[in-house]
């Protein structure tokens, strides 16, 4: 392996609970999105249905930085590139699998809700969802959101090889020409007639945020005025991206937002997590780093999950109470009729609605934690390419 590996030593952070929070901050917009649409203005649909974006960053940060040093050990204690690429894939796949799997299978068993994953099985159960969701050009009821989910996983694959083969000193160049490559494949071989959304859940439009986040991480590894230089090109970037993208919001043009809005906001996310690493100060570090927030945050991936399917299991389970007892206690039901069509109209309002599926989805998130993903998380301590006094992080992305 190349001399020219990592220079200077690379400036590990140990656990941030900022971004813990921030994860949670992301998961809350995204679940609002879904929840209650009315509060996103018209003008501002096409912003926020690409804040996904940060997840893609803010993964992108931690898997590369974690690469980074798995890089770095594996020249100091001589272990074979591709056996730190299959240790990798191996802990990735015991923390995200399990509760990905158990999710399907929940929604399996649902009638008719779950026609989708039973007919396209294959496609769901290997990480290919956002292909078959475009080649479909529609959104199913409870699993549309799984496209993320699929294109995370793609990149478990392919970015080691990148991180771990490109020579330290080429990572930039390469990060800057994904960013590129991403941005061109989205402006030359935009197809209206598919709509936006489908066509911006494939893979290749998605990597310019994964490289945003890689050049975030690649800013540890190098000297700090060289770091310095390539925060002040990322904020004329932004200088410059923030009045296009309030521009794109005004002119509603989907074409525009489906070409920029992803780097726009892959850079604004940037510099969201990058303020989180130094650490937030006042209001915003005590809320991000308060227990209920970092909490919610550390099963922000079963809430992630889950909350599209609560909001329908929740309304087949009170439609069927509803029938049963106005059958059985119809006299009850009509005496109390008023009373009764009250709390229906509060339960289903938006803000009803958005409490109940906020209890019901942290509470199965909770379950899904402490049941699935803590105890598989557990194992992956068994997963190690043999590297001695290792750094322990608590960043891994969810």
């Amino acid at each position: 392996m190349s001399n020219s590996l990592v220079q200077p030593p690379l400036r590990i952070i140990k656990y941030n609970p900022q971004l813990d929070g921030l994860r949670f901050c992301a998961v809350f917009v995204v679940v609002c999105y879904h929840w209650i649409p009315y509060i996103f203005l018209n003008q501002l649909t096409l912003f926020f249905g690409g804040f996904v974006n940060f997840f893609f960053v803010l993964s992108s940060y931690l898997i590369t930085k974690i690469l980074l040093s798995a890089k770095e050990k594996s020249y100091n204690y001589n272990i074979p590139r591709y056996k730190v690429i299959l240790f990798f894939l191996f802990r990735r796949t015991i923390r995200i699998f399990p509760a990905y799997y158990v999710f399907l299978l929940v929604v399996l068993l649902i009638p008719v809700v779950g026609e989708d994953v039973k007919n396209h099985a294959t496609m769901y159960f290997t990480y290919l969802a956002n292909y078959h969701i475009f080649n479909a050009t529609g959104w199913p009821l409870v699993t549309s959101h799984v496209w993320t989910l699929a294109v995370e996983e793609q990149f478990y694959i392919f970015w080691p090889l990148i991180i771990i083969f490109v020579p330290h000193r080429y990572l930039l160049k390469t990060f800057i020409l994904l960013i590129i490559t991403s941005v061109g494949l989205r402006a030359y071989f935009y197809q209206a007639n598919t709509g936006f959304f489908p066509q911006s859940i494939l893979t290749e439009y998605c990597i310019g945020s994964f490289a945003v986040g890689g050049i975030l991480a690649y800013m540890y590894t190098i000297p700090e005025k060289r770091e310095v230089l390539i925060t002040k090109y990322l904020k004329v970037m932004l200088l410059i991206g923030i009045p296009v993208g309030i521009t794109i919001i005004i002119m509603k043009s989907f074409y525009l937002s489906f070409v920029l809005n992803g780097l726009i906001i892959s850079l604004i996310s940037l510099f969201l997590i990058r303020k989180a690493i130094f650490g937030y100060k006042g209001f915003m570090g005590k809320f991000l780093e308060n227990r209920i927030v970092l909490y919610l945050g550390k099963i922000s991936y079963g809430i992630y999950l889950y909350h599209l399917l609560v909001p329908v299991i929740f309304w087949r389970i009170f439609d069927n109470w509803y029938a049963y007892f106005s059958n059985r206690n119809s006299h009850f039901f009509s005496h109390h009729n008023a009373k009764i069509v009250f709390i229906i109209k509060i339960l289903s309002s938006q803000i009803g609605c958005f409490i109940i599926y906020s209890i019901f989805t942290v509470a199965i998130a909770m379950i899904s934690w402490n049941v699935i993903e803590e105890p598989f998380n557990r194992l992956k301590g068994l997963f190690n390419p043999g590297i001695k006094g290792q750094t322990k992080t608590s960043e891994t992305p969810s």
